[in-house]
């Protein structure tokens, strides 16, 4: 058995650390091998080991997995500036600095960034897939809770599932060619190179933490974790980060039984059966809006509902919360009339206004009435979950900056010292900046073993300390179900320079 759970780690650990990074080459007109590989300082036979079919001719248009070394390959490409964009935001859709950005685009950026501006970007030609070699240290790791670890090690084991098993028996496509159509596995690598970031940060200040890391080999419905459980002690965890599937940490609890392990649930928002030992660690949709609604009453602020016909859902949630008299009524034709939102407007007093509807002519009736009515009240303009339908041409960015637009976010935007050393040192590590899956992984995963290494036990940590870590704020509390769920959200709003601010709590 011994035996058998090394092989595991071990297997993990070597196909991490003989992870290639490569990038995709499309064939254009008139190109051969040996330009494509002087261009990415390769040879045409490393092309060929990753292409054999390009051994008889390269066709136009047609896709090459390119091999990256140390040398570092960059080419322009062009970004057109959308609705409710920021520098940030586009850094990190393109994985780099918001100053590599800004160095590209001085002139275009010279009176800051504006909708429809066509900006040059700089793109690394480089897919991160993982180098856990070399990992260097963060020296300033984000942390409220301070170490006190005690002298016998905590243990925290990593259900991640790599599907390693179906990789080694897939003699069809290789990892290149999985790794370009395969998000959960490009999901999955992310959060471990996170994972690997904060164990390294753990190891810098001290702490005093057993790793194991285990292949879960999970789909939807099923997963490894029965014959896990069957080959390892997982009871003697202090805590376990995963599996993935919301399903499978369930069955996880279930298969551990009375067990006080705690297990957290790293990606899903879903809600589940009734358990005290699992953590959601992802703010669920429900707990972004009843965060957004307890800011505004917070902030004695008067809160008004402009909600379409077909959002039922919305307009139950408010009722439940006694909200019900607070929705402007509509016309037979659920068109906006200004005169009916007017009636629910206090003066001398901030006015959120909830707006909730996917159609873009009633958004565009409902922001006209409000700017219109803000000579004469206070008013700022709420949205309580994401809605694609306000990135449109149609709607401007700037009648949502003028009315401050303000919504609740599992993530924020942090750019102190502390989050720039953290993306410089993944940077060096990975040769990219890390996406919202890394970041999310080194969050989890180091205020985990922070919370692990006080005195207490993890379920009192947990209940007493709110933490910060990189983007994500961790506040877990007991809901209705017995499980504890994240409330760490943030309240976001947009500036007269486009930029996101964190609404003052």
């Amino acid at each position: 058995m011994y035996k058998k759970v090394i092989l595991v780690f071990v297997t993990l650990i070597s196909f991490a650390v003989n992870a290639q990074i490569f990038t995709k080459h499309k064939v254009v007109k008139g190109e051969t091998i040996t330009q494509i590989a002087q261009k990415y300082n390769c040879t045409p036979s490393e092309i060929y080991n990753l292409n054999p079919d390009a051994q008889n001719g390269i066709q136009l248009d047609a896709l090459l997995v390119i091999p990256i070394g140390k040398t570092t390959v960059y080419s322009n490409n062009t970004h057109i500036v959308a609705a409710k964009e920021t520098l940030y935001s586009i850094s990190k859709l393109y994985s780099m600095s918001v100053e590599e950005i800004q160095n590209a685009n001085l002139a275009i950026l010279s009176e800051g960034l504006k909708v429809g501006q066509n900006l040059v970007i700089p793109i690394k030609s480089a897919t991160n897939l993982l180098a856990a070699a070399n990992k260097p240290r963060i020296d300033k790791p984000l942390m409220k809770l301070t170490k006190s670890t005690s002298s016998s090690p905590k243990e925290l084991v990593f259900l991640l599932p790599f599907n390693i098993s179906k990789i080694e028996g897939d003699t069809i496509n290789t990892i290149p060619s999985k790794l370009k159509k395969d998000k959960f596995l490009n999901m999955t690598l992310d959060f471990y190179s996170g994972v690997l970031m904060a164990i390294d940060s753990a190891k810098t200040i001290g702490l005093n933490i057993n790793i194991k890391i285990y292949d879960s080999e999970e789909t939807k419905n099923t997963s490894s974790i029965p014959s896990l459980i069957q080959q390892n002690k997982f009871q003697s965890a202090n805590a376990i980060i995963g599996p993935f599937y919301q399903l499978n940490i369930e069955k996880l609890s279930q298969s551990l039984g009375s067990n006080s392990v705690p297990i957290l649930s790293p990606l899903s928002k879903e809600t589940g059966k009734s358990s005290s030992t699992i953590y959601q660690s992802m703010p669920s949709n429900e707990n972004c809006k009843a965060a957004m609604i307890n800011y505004i009453g917070k902030n004695n602020g008067n809160l008004v509902a402009l909600i379409d016909t077909k959002k039922a859902s919305l307009k139950d949630f408010l009722k439940s919360n006694n909200y019900k008299n607070k929705i402007v009524g509509l016309t037979p034709t659920g068109l906006v009339v200004k005169d009916s939102l007017r009636k629910l407007l206090v003066r001398n007093k901030m006015n959120y206004i909830i707006l909730d509807s996917q159609k873009t002519g009633f958004i565009l009736a409902a922001t006209n009435a409000m700017i219109s009515l803000m000579t004469d009240y206070q008013l700022q303009m709420v949205i309580l979950e994401p809605n694609p339908t306000l990135d449109f041409y149609e709607i401007d960015l700037n009648r949502l900056v003028k009315l401050k637009m303000m919504y609740p976010s599992i993530v924020r935007e942090n750019l102190s010292p502390e989050a720039e050393l953290f993306r410089n040192k993944y940077k060096k590590i990975n040769k990219i900046f890390p996406n919202q899956f890394a970041v999310r992984g080194f969050d989890l995963a180091f205020d985990t073993m922070m919370r692990l290494s006080q005195e207490e036990d993890f379920k009192t940590v947990s209940e007493n300390y709110v933490t910060e870590q990189i983007e994500n704020r961790f506040n877990y509390s007991k809901n209705s179900l017995d499980t504890y769920s994240n409330k760490g959200i943030y309240i976001l709003n947009y500036e007269s320079d486009l930029t996101l601010k964190q609404a003052s709590e």
